[in-house]
């Protein structure tokens, strides 16, 4: 039996609230393959170190320790990370022969950069596995760099490398697959989406939410990238003119006090709850959220993955060609990010088009349909000399 090595940094474990796409593979490809999953000790969306135990898998687990942090654009992030690279490489040196291919999520740089660098000489084939496009995404963070051609990003010659010399490449969307292409196409590649877990979906009933009141719902991050006060507001000013208008919110994050402060009556704080209750949400509402600023670089995120394997309507302030293609067979609704007038008409447009108010599930964001495409990349790397 082949020996794989998965090592995804920001995944989520056995017994914790999230579903992730790492998590999901570990399963996929432990029916055919010995798995090792190999991720943080510390866990990204909650911030918090794990704990020492996990349910009994079909595959092994390996926690490397890193301090954490609380902000996700610090320097603090910056010396946890480097941490948990020197613990991997570490780890990696005492058990690199056991492994006939490594999928390897990116970012992060430095652990892409070590394993594509050390391939051929420890013989093992490298996937990665494009989960945001480092270092453009820090554009985000700091808007004034969005104007800096790519090439002359730092660590951009870093992340070409790694694309060039893996020999296998897949991306959560389009969007980062073609920026990979740049730099290299000779590998395999593939666009497979985050998606979500059909089954899971189905079997999550429906909330019941007392009233008539149009739901919206939002689900992820309150961080700086995201442009939820925005809606927040929107929805308090419909309110104040009378319409019956909720706003539910899943997740946290450094903005999170400060909406809280903003919010009227008819906003609701979930914080980060399980999938099976989130999903049960999503399908107790109306309107799916989202919406990023606009500097925001990503692309299609596991909130959208979510709301299109479920298939409930959007309000969407991205502008990124990829998900306006996607939107354009989906009932949806834009606003211009930032502003709260453009923000409330688009609510308003919902609320008074009733051809939208339906739900129409994307199977192309089924994992069980999307995700053999990796099983397949997998398998023919594996038999490659």
């Amino acid at each position: 039996m082949k020996k794989i090595l998965l090592l995804a940094p920001y995944c989520s474990l056995p017994g914790e609230q999230k579903f992730n796409r790492f998590l999901y593979l570990a399963e996929m490809l432990s029916i055919d393959y010995d798995i090792t999953l190999v991720t943080s000790s510390f866990r990204h969306y909650d911030k918090q170190q794990r704990d020492a135990e996990f349910p009994e898998q079909d595959f092994k687990i390996v926690k490397i320790y890193e301090p954490g942090y609380s902000d996700n654009v610090s320097i603090k992030r910056v010396f946890s990370h480097k941490v948990f690279l020197k613990n991997f490489i570490e780890w990696f040196d005492g058990n690199s022969a056991e492994f006939d291919l490594v999928y390897s999520a990116y970012p992060l740089i430095g652990t892409n950069l070590f394993l594509a660098k050390n391939k051929a000489e420890l013989n093992y084939k490298l996937i990665i596995d494009i989960q945001d496009v480092w270092p453009e995404a820090i554009a985000s963070a700091f808007p004034f760099i969005a104007s800096i051609p790519n090439v002359f990003l730092p660590f951009t010659r870093k992340a070409n490398y790694c694309y060039k010399n893996a020999d296998g490449l897949v991306a959560v969307s389009k969007t980062y697959l073609d920026r990979a292409l740049l730099t290299s196409s000779h590998q395999e590649n593939e666009v497979v989406y985050i998606g979500s877990d059909s089954i899971k979906i189905n079997e999550a009933p429906k909330k019941e939410f007392k009233g008539n009141n149009i739901k919206l719902i939002y689900i992820g991050s309150l961080g700086y990238s995201y442009d939820v006060e925005t809606v927040l507001r929107a929805v308090n000013n419909l309110v104040k003119q009378g319409y019956a208008i909720e706003f539910h919110i899943v997740g946290g994050g450094k903005k999170e006090v400060r909406l809280k402060a903003l919010a009227s009556d008819n906003i609701h704080f979930y914080g980060f709850v399980d999938f099976n209750e989130m999903v049960s949400l999503i399908k107790g509402c109306d309107l799916g959220v989202n919406s990023l600023i606009s500097s925001a670089p990503q692309s299609i995120t596991n909130k959208l993955s979510d709301y299109f394997s479920i298939g409930i309507p959007i309000l969407n302030s991205q502008k990124l060609p990829e998900l306006l293609t996607l939107l354009e067979q989906h009932p949806h609704v834009d606003y211009e990010a930032g502003d709260v007038n453009s923000c409330e008409q688009a609510i308003v447009d919902f609320i008074k088009n009733k051809e939208l108010h339906y739900f129409s599930p994307n199977k192309l964001f089924y994992r069980k349909n999307s995700y053999p495409k990796i099983t397949e990349m997998v398998e023919a790397l594996c038999l490659r000399d």
